[in-house]
């Protein structure tokens, strides 16, 4: 085909798409000498240099006299071109060496002379030798007709050009593969870092690098730091610039203003091929980025929902029943008048997927929540008819947890009876004590078995001495604002009896503020909090309090406990011991509880090993289906029972 210098330009980026274009590190290119090889056209006299590194791209035909003539001809507007040259008719040396010169000044890819197959005549091969090497241009002799040499050099072209196209799809399938790891920002800035033969650095919507390979190019950075801030705040969306010793591209990542900026970085000046290589991986980088954003958005989103429910539950289990209603109606769904509760115990690992299955479980209407103080455990609040028979009610939420966790390793869950929302404390005690009984049987399921609660029995007659033991602590006024006043402190109180250690991760403060709480409720009550008896005795009075009472009773603790009714729930507490072992069960708790439950004290005392000693134990959490080992514990009420009866 024949152009004049207007359409020259034009046409070639016509007839050579951007996605064919070569990829230049690691990609493939088309060189002059394997364009040489795989055309076919017979022996190609050397005339000047064709080597590795000449890229053809396209050929076009044109007469020595027009490209001698073209004086107007742009820098590069053959670049990676290889011009044809007909030389039909021996046109003279001057008018070669001319067009030659013209090609060499478009940066063209070579110039091959095209004689038929009448030979060169008589032009001067050394002086045509030495001009091409003297303008850095390959010169080569073609014994073809120029239609011919020009179809069959299109031919190589453009299957090098499939073959090139395969390249790049199976490249961009690298890339998308790259990019759905959870690392797949690195990885990307890495490929094309290697892909450029240059660097690049990822940048945050700040500016300050993320990632960058294979090293922080800083002084490049600095260089071009004005470019990088009009893209970084999307004055513009792309920016390059032309430093010393390389060229910077930048290249804005996302749509919008909370998007990265991609800086590009190498020696070379960026050809369309390497530019394309810039637009496809930047796209891939903006999804990328996308989805880790929304990643950060969901993990920031699951984590608001898991503290709302903690709150939902510390206002529960501190009796502020209406604020939790207010919460929980905001995350939904609503909490029910009558609740069932359940406390299932899993790998802590494995908590997400247990969490979904009870979503599913109880078809959105359970509240669900993740335990702050036991990682393994997941806190499951049903909802109840409010006007409720627990004998004939149908507990389909429970019956599937059963099947659950007779089913699946490492799952235990333990049930409360029906209690109402403002008894959501004794509840959770209760399901937290049926969780002791299933982890110890072969179905890893049970439900409570009520035998009784001592501050219920003793609430009525127990009012004086409960408000008399506490007033020290429930009168106090902090001589400062900032300081923990008495609701604070009680509630610190009933979460170190209930979780003891544990307390600092439900009340979400720090250890060290856990103990310096307990130091000042100690002087405040003028008891120390590591004996046993005193820990009972605030136990009660807490849970006395609790509920409403009618008249003010005794006002010692003995006159509460000398009644028949606490008698006969202290035989209750204590005859399951007694059916099994008594003396080895018996005196086992006795012990424990004359050493504060403290495990090492309770082994050294009875001649055994600690965890001899806590196996003991763990035979009786079995057997009164209640928790002592861990907290809320049973150890209280057990004291007073030992307490009564042995009286």
């Amino acid at each position: 085909m024949r152009l004049g210098p207007g359409s020259i330009r034009g046409a070639f980026d016509a007839a050579v798409p951007w996605n064919l274009r070569e990829r230049e590190s690691g990609g493939y290119v088309l060189t002059l000498s394997v364009l040489v090889k795989q055309a076919a056209l017979g022996p190609w006299p050397l005339v000047g240099e064709a080597t590795d590194a000449v890229v053809v791209e396209s050929a076009f035909i044109v007469s020595a006299v027009d490209l001698a003539g073209w004086s107007q001809i742009d820098a590069d507007a053959f670049r990676r071109v290889l011009l044809i040259v007909s030389l039909s008719g021996e046109p003279p040396q001057d008018r070669i060496e001319a067009a030659v010169r013209q090609a060499a000044r478009a940066d063209a890819a070579g110039v091959v002379l095209a004689t038929g197959f009448s030979g060169v005549g008589s032009l001067d091969r050394d002086a045509l030798r030495a001009l091409a090497r003297r303008h850095g241009i390959a010169l080569l002799i073609a014994p073809k007709d120029p239609a011919q040499v020009w179809t069959r050099t299109m031919r190589v072209i453009r299957k090098e050009r499939e073959h090139a196209t395969g390249h790049t799809g199976v490249e961009l399938r690298e890339m998308q593969r790259e990019s759905t790891r959870p690392d797949g920002l690195k990885r990307l800035v890495r490929r094309l870092a290697r892909q450029v033969g240059g660097s690049a650095v990822l940048l945050g919507q700040e500016g300050a690098p993320l990632h960058a390979f294979p090293e922080l190019p800083a002084d490049v950075l600095q260089e071009a730091a004005t470019e990088i801030k009009r893209v970084v705040t999307r004055e513009i969306r792309a920016a390059a610039a032309d430093l010393r010793d390389c060229v910077v591209h930048v290249q804005s990542i996302g749509a919008d203003e909370t998007g990265a900026t991609l800086v590009v970085v190498r020696k070379e000046r960026f050809s369309p091929a390497v530019r394309e290589l810039v637009t496809d991986v930047s796209r891939l980088l903006a999804l990328c980025w996308r989805v880790d954003d929304l990643s950060r958005r969901r993990r920031r989103a699951d984590l608001a929902d898991t503290r709302i429910r903690e709150v939902v539950l510390q206002l529960l289990m501190t009796g502020n029943v209406q604020a939790a209603r207010r919460v929980a109606g905001a995350l939904g769904p609503s909490l029910s008048e009558w609740i069932r509760i359940y406390v299932m115990a899993g790998p802590p690992d494995d908590r997400d997927r247990l969490v979904a299955h009870c979503e599913r479980v109880s078809g959105g209407r359970a509240w669900i929540i993740r335990c702050p103080v036991y990682v393994g455990h997941i806190i499951i609040l049903t909802p109840v008819a409010d006007e409720v028979d627990e004998v004939d009610e149908v507990d389909e939420v429970g019956d599937v947890l059963q099947v659950y966790a007779g089913q699946v390793n490492g799952v235990d869950v333990g049930g409360s009876t029906t209690v109402a929302l403002r008894e959501m404390a004794s509840g959770y005690a209760q399901a937290f004590h049926a969780l002791a009984v299933a982890q110890g049987n072969a179905g890893h399921f049970a439900r409570f078995s009520p035998r009784g609660d001592l501050a219920t029995l003793v609430r009525s007659r127990g009012q004086a001495w409960a408000r008399s033991a506490l007033e020290p602590l429930t009168a106090y006024r902090p001589p400062r604002a900032q300081d923990p006043d008495s609701a604070e402190l009680t509630i610190t109180l009933r979460s170190w009896l209930d979780f003891y250690g544990g307390a600092a991760r439900q009340l979400k403060i720090h250890r060290n503020t856990l103990a310096a709480r307990l130091r000042h409720i100690e002087h405040l009550l003028g008891h120390p909090l590591d004996d046993i008896e005193t820990q009972s005795k605030f136990y009660l009075a807490l849970h006395i309090l609790d509920g409403p009472g009618e008249g003010d009773g005794p006002p010692t603790l003995e006159a509460v406990l000398d009644d028949p009714d606490v008698r006969r729930w202290a035989g209750i507490q204590v005859t399951p011991l007694l059916r099994r072992d008594p003396e080895l069960f018996m005196n086992t708790l006795r012990v424990w509880l004359d050493n504060d439950a403290r495990l090492d004290a309770t082994a050294s005392a009875l001649g055994i090993s600690v965890p001899g000693a806590r196996k003991r134990l763990t035979r009786i959490e079995e057997t009164i289906g209640h928790s002592l080992l861990s907290g809320p514990s049973a150890r209280y009420e057990m004291w007073f029972a030992l307490r009564v009866h042995d009286v």
